[in-house]
């Protein structure tokens, strides 16, 4: 048996190819444009979840600093400065934020080594030491070269004994 074509069986056929090649071409480009757009889609996605964490990180941070600076704030000797009500509100505040970072802050050892400097263990870090530790956290940068000694804490130690031996701030 012989096959015979005729021109418009070849041209019918070579149309039909090329029409089957095209939808073919252009599903294929669809599909790796839309592939594209969702990785880049992703990447911005995830970029922007970093972006947002990095942000969180840094205000619960504030919080550990403002909590350490109200706790500094009379040294000890709140009850000579504040009456009853604002004692037990001070109280609260410290409470709230002592409570809150102890939600949040993932790393063990920082929280136990905050809680004991709260708490005047003889063996607690100093509140600089604890700070550049926090912040090598946010900072994701255990090589971080700030040395936190260099934060400037007040008063200083020349200027404690004269505002502290007044009765009022």
């Amino acid at each position: 048996m012989i096959l015979q074509l005729t021109t418009n069986q070849v041209i019918g056929g070579t149309l039909s190819l090329a029409l089957l090649l095209s939808l073919v071409q252009w599903l294929l480009a669809n599909w790796i444009k839309a592939r594209l757009e969702k990785s880049i889609q992703y990447e911005y996605d995830r970029k922007l979840e970093d972006y947002k964490f990095s942000r969180l990180q840094r205000q619960k941070a504030e919080i550990i600093a403002r909590l350490f600076a109200r706790w500094i704030k009379y040294l000890g000797k709140e009850e000579g400065f504040l009456n009853k009500e604002a004692l037990i509100d001070y109280y609260e505040e410290l409470n709230q934020m002592s409570l809150e970072l102890s939600l949040w802050i993932p790393d063990k050892e920082i929280l136990d080594d905050i809680m004991a400097r709260l708490r005047l263990a003889e063996s607690a870090k100093d509140v600089r030491t604890l700070m550049g530790q926090i912040r090598k956290l946010i900072l994701d940068d255990k090589r971080d070269a700030f040395d936190p000694q260099n934060i400037v804490l007040w008063p200083n130690e020349k200027m404690k004994d004269k505002i502290f031996d007044s009765k009022k701030p």
